[in-house]
């Protein structure tokens, strides 16, 4: 998960929060009175919430104050990336793979492309370093004994050429 994620996912849980269980949170922390008279239910159209915010930031008496609006938007040069569905991951990778395939082959002829599988060589001690790791892992098995012994075989195998 990304830090942008992340964050989404908080957006979208702060979004599903009411008034009401902010009231009741600060009701059962009891840092703050409560004012008796304070309805949970209450609602602050969006001109109210900006005038609130804006007379905040004024208290803050910076030099060279941002607009609320300035704070709020998010600036497009600052997304990072998108989320895609998997319709354009899918898309995407097929692109790549075609543009992949257009660079390999410049005349396309599917007849002569070398589908062949290269073999890697696997040096000695390559093979007994495994072997060793294998045979560690079957040490901490319970009732690994014939295999214990089947990669002592291959072992004295590969030690003797």
């Amino acid at each position: 998960m990304s830090v942008l994620q992340a964050i989404q996912y908080i957006i979208q849980g702060w979004n599903n929060i009411t008034a009401e269980t902010i009231y009741n949170c600060w009701h059962h922390t009891k840092i703050l009175p409560i004012d008796t008279n304070v309805d949970p239910d209450f609602s602050l159209d969006d001109r109210d919430v900006s005038d609130e915010l804006t007379n905040a930031l004024n208290a803050l008496n910076f030099l060279d104050m941002m607009e609320l609006e300035e704070y709020l938007t998010i600036s497009e040069e600052n997304i990072v990336s998108e989320i895609h569905d998997n319709d354009e991951i899918i898309a995407e990778i097929v692109n790549n793979f075609k543009k992949k395939s257009n660079e390999n082959n410049t005349d396309n002829d599917l007849d002569e492309v070398d589908d062949s599988i290269k073999e890697e060589v696997i040096s000695f001690n390559i093979a007994l370093k495994s072997l060793k790791k294998v045979n560690t892992f079957l040490l901490q098995q319970e009732n690994a004994y014939k295999e214990l012994k089947l990669v002592n075989l291959l072992e004295k195998f590969v030690k003797k050429k």
